[in-house]
């Protein structure tokens, strides 16, 4: 079947998982016979030098917060709480008016989609009579997320439906339908190679110095393989490179354009606490291991993850270390690890809402013909 709706889902570059998300939707969208959706990153687009010091003052934060400054974490504390009338929020919320007005103006799409939280977007679409839906991309609850006008939320969890209740969100506007994660990896689900490999993305911790460390000692898991990749720090991956090139039982990769494929063939994962790669994590059912995770939602996202069973959390190498082997040699606590991400994976959310969103896209339409 062929839709002529014309779907928009507003992005952003803070990090890969909101894009990630975002094309998800795009893929599930394009695959049901929708022919026009665009995907905008509105703070490059509207505010591009603004959006370029912003990304990286939100990278800087993860060395900064190594030595004590953790700026990024000082903010989002300090706000994750605060009213829709917040000042500071009033202010974030107005950053791509202008700009998405105009988009709005000339695509005029249907539906609007939010994978980051832009105020501006339930704004415009109130302005227009367009509804407006945000995909939570977190396990944890931030006031920048919410906003009145936002026509329904999807969620990861039945906790962070909760949490939305507890602060006034009406029933009807939240959906549990988990993090929608691209379809490679819900096809590479069924077709899972478990082979001896740690797979550690450096890219999560850029202090060179600090993943030399962790190869050094991850290297010596008796009878695995230790595979690296650095993403796009193409300057990482060429420092690694020189230093173990050498070395038998370890890989280095920069970025890997089938990641998928990668995963779905570790034993378990070295990681950050995003949410797109807990819940990629998850759907491949591959045991994540986060290391020092930075003050934010990644933390939040960790603390949720360790107090289900489903992650382990450590903030030292050994530790690190002993959790992993623990994993791989205890049997049985490998097997409680992988139930309980089980109990938490949500299948098929991409899916899910994309026939919820064109669903209620056409109610409402026929209710207008009607």
């Amino acid at each position: 079947m062929t839709y002529h709706s014309r779907i928009l889902i507003l992005t952003a570059g803070y990090g890969e998982g909101h894009l990630l998300a975002s094309i998800a939707l795009k893929e599930h969208f394009l695959k049901l016979g929708v022919e026009f959706v665009q995907v905008i990153d509105l703070m490059q687009e509207a505010h591009p030098l603004i959006n370029k010091i912003s990304c990286n003052v939100y990278k800087g934060s993860f060395g900064a917060a190594r030595y004590g400054f953790n700026y990024y974490g000082w903010s989002y504390y300090l706000t994750q709480d605060a009213k829709s009338h917040n000042p500071l929020l009033t202010v974030l919320n107005r950053l791509g008016y202008r700009h998405l007005k105009n988009i709005v103006s000339n695509y005029q799409p249907d539906v609007i989609i939010n994978t980051f939280p832009y105020g501006a977007a339930p704004a415009i679409g109130r302005a227009f009579g367009i509804p407006t839906y945000t995909i939570i991309t977190d396990y944890v609850i931030h006031a920048r997320w919410l906003h009145p006008h936002i026509h329904k939320y999807y969620v990861a969890t039945n906790e962070l439906k909760r949490d939305m209740l507890n602060v006034g969100i009406h029933e009807s506007h939240i959906e549990v339908t988990g993090i929608p994660v691209r379809e490679a990896f819900e096809t590479n689900q069924r077709i899972h190679k478990n082979r001896k490999m740690v797979l550690l993305f450096a890219s999560s911790h850029p202090n060179g110095e600090l993943t030399e460390e962790l190869i050094k000692k991850l290297q010596f898991i008796d009878g695995y393989h230790l595979t690296v990749v650095c993403g796009r720090n193409k300057k990482l991956e060429q420092m690694l490179n020189n230093r173990f090139d050498n070395f038998p039982n370890v890989t280095i990769y920069g970025f890997v354009e089938q990641i998928t494929e990668l995963m779905a063939q570790a034993s378990c994962i070295i990681s950050k606490a995003g949410g797109l790669t807990l819940a990629e994590s998850l759907t491949l059912q591959i045991p994540v291991f986060i290391y020092r995770p930075f003050p934010g939602q990644e933390k939040d996202n960790a603390i949720y993850f360790s107090r289900k069973g489903a992650a382990a959390i450590s903030h030292d190498i050994n530790h690190l270390l002993e959790q992993i082997e623990r994993f791989l040699t205890n049997s049985s606590y490998a097997k409680r690890l992988k139930s309980q991400m089980a109990a938490l994976n949500q299948t098929k959310a991409a899916d899910t809402i994309v026939k919820d969103i064109l669903k209620n896209l056409y109610d409402r339409k026929s209710a207008t013909y009607s």
